[in-house]
């Protein structure tokens, strides 16, 4: 089987070419894939040189993540996707191969990655609360936000992309009420860049709202509770006095 690793980013120059190089590294990778949010730097121009497909995603939005984990499938010929964050400062081919490797033997539709660290502040305070809630079966997973995640490439068809820092969580459930034989595979440590201190709470707003979304799609709760719910995510304390906190 054949793998497309996507890396979704914006004005991430400094990253591409190690990022690049490396994913062309592991296993089985027929293609790498660099959807760009409108940087500003030469982000696309040295993807390009490292041999990389490189567009601009469809919509230029942000947060924008999901769109261009849509337009990077809908782009791929694989038949494996992989993403990962193109800024892990540490990546290693170890870690396409992890996440692909289940899929490829067989015994995986869908593969979320986590890491050696404990789960950060809008797991903990927003998703899996709301999980332990709505979806109890998907509270087992230690890292639901996880953006290093792996698929059979059909399946990322059949599933709505969440616009921004939704769409992991809301992969995560839809691809599960699919169906898809879903796992958790550790891949490591990584080491990237926390998210500043507004990004944090603007990620548990969009977190929220799509947990949210799809409990009232499925009749697990009402607009009325989730709109009272989503009010309150923006007072939650996410201990932010440090400077910063990983998802």
């Amino acid at each position: 089987m054949e793998v497309s690793v996507i890396f979704p980013t914006k004005n991430r120059e400094q990253f591409v070419k190690r990022a690049v190089r490396t994913a062309f590294k592991a296993k089985n990778v027929s293609e790498v894939i660099v959807v760009d949010g409108g940087s500003q730097d030469k982000t696309l121009e040295v993807a390009e040189r490292e041999g990389a497909k490189a567009i601009v995603q469809s919509r230029l939005s942000y947060p924008g993540k999901g769109i261009a984990m849509r337009d990077g499938a809908y782009l791929a010929t694989g038949d494996v996707l992989v993403y990962l964050d193109i800024d892990i400062k540490n990546m290693t081919p170890d870690f396409v191969e992890k996440l692909a490797e289940p899929v490829i033997e067989g015994e995986a539709d869908f593969v979320k990655g986590c890491f050696e660290r404990a789960a950060g502040r809008v797991t903990e305070l927003v998703a899996k609360p709301l999980l332990r809630m709505f979806y109890p079966e998907l509270a087992r997973f230690k890292q639901p936000l996880s953006g290093e995640i792996a698929g059979v490439r059909k399946l990322f068809y059949k599933v709505e992309f969440e616009q921004g820092w939704g769409v992991d969580v809301g992969l995560l459930i839809d691809l599960h009420k699919l169906g898809a034989r879903v796992v958790e595979r550790d891949i490591g440590y990584k080491d990237h860049d926390m998210k500043p201190l507004h990004a944090l709470t603007d990620m548990a707003y969009e977190v929220a709202g799509a947990i949210l979304r799809r409990a009232i799609r499925d009749q697990k709760t009402d607009p009325q509770w989730a709109e009272k719910y989503l009010r309150g995510v923006r007072t939650i304390d996410l201990g932010l006095e440090s400077g910063g906190g990983f998802v």
